[in-house]
């Protein structure tokens, strides 16, 4: 048998690349392509400072002092970036050094994110210290692996060489609770403007 061939008329050929080109800017996209341009800048040693400077310069325009942690600040300096307007200030308010404290402030309904307890491509996934609450950390949920991984960026991350930084990996499904870590949920952004 063979295939039938379809004929797309002009506007539903306009329409398919409408829903491609708005599937490419999606917040969740756009995050995670825009943070995977810093993939591979490297940490001074802690928390002091990075191997390149716009990145340092772009760090301490959101907030982030010498030898503070900075996987929150990573996220927030990404946010930043991307979103435009009122969204932008939202994302400032939010968006805090301290993970538990994001998180937090994550937690009142807005148009601009929703929280879940299952990822999606480019939600910030949200840790919290086991034995210290107040203490955690903050990734950029990539895509699922197999067998319950997944791959994540992630600031203030160790290389597998050695040294931290901004680090693309892929994470076993137990690897932060190994760290003394928890799963808290996760934030999906919904309009960066």
């Amino acid at each position: 048998m063979k295939p039938k061939r379809i004929a797309l008329t002009a506007a539903a050929v306009a329409a398919i690349i409408a829903t491609v080109a708005i599937i490419r800017r999606s917040p969740g996209r756009r995050i995670i392509r825009t943070a995977k341009k810093y993939v591979g800048i490297r940490e001074l040693g802690n928390n002091n400072g990075w191997n390149d400077p716009d990145f340092q310069q772009k760090m301490a325009s959101v907030g982030w002092k010498n030898g503070e942690q900075w996987c929150a600040y990573f996220v927030k300096m990404i946010l930043l970036e991307i979103s435009k307007g009122k969204a932008k200030e939202y994302f400032k308010k939010t968006a805090s050094a301290n993970t538990q404290i994001t998180w937090n402030n994550f937690q009142t309904p807005s148009k601009y994110h929703e929280v879940s307890q299952k990822p999606s491509r480019g939600s910030l996934i949200i840790y919290q210290g086991i034995s210290d609450p107040s203490h955690g950390h903050i990734e950029i949920y990539v895509a699922p692996g197999k067998n319950g991984a997944y791959k994540v960026i992630s600031g203030n991350t160790y290389f597998t060489e050695g040294g931290q930084g901004v680090v693309m990996k892929e994470r076993a499904a137990n690897d932060m609770q190994r760290q003394g870590l928890k799963t808290l949920g996760y934030i999906k952004i919904k309009k960066l403007h």
